[in-house]
């Protein structure tokens, strides 16, 4: 196992942060569904923790960053860069309206 510990600058007012955090989630599901067995939202919905074969990791988010933190098979760590562009890029597609 590995330590994912990720932070992501949003960029984004707290509001509209608030308001896509629940899209990229749902775009992570859509994307890697395959892999995410267990989705449990914090009453808040300021978190959400995400687990399965082999993977806990939680994904939170404040005023400037989103954060990804768990416990990770090696191999996903490799992809650390490549989710820190999914995340980017999916922030940067809702934050234009898309």
């Amino acid at each position: 196992m590995a330590r994912l510990d990720l932070a992501i600058a949003h960029g984004q007012d707290a509001v509209t942060a608030g308001q896509n955090f629940e899209h990229v989630i749902t775009a992570a599901g859509e994307t890697y569904g395959r892999y995410i067995e267990r989705v449990a939202w914090a009453e808040d919905r300021r978190s959400v923790a995400l687990g399965g074969r082999g993977f806990e990791v939680v994904v939170s988010y404040d005023e400037k960053n989103v954060y990804a933190q768990g416990d990770v098979p090696f191999a996903v760590k490799l992809f650390e860069s490549p989710i820190r562009l999914f995340v980017g890029r999916a922030l940067a597609k809702k934050s234009r309206g898309g």
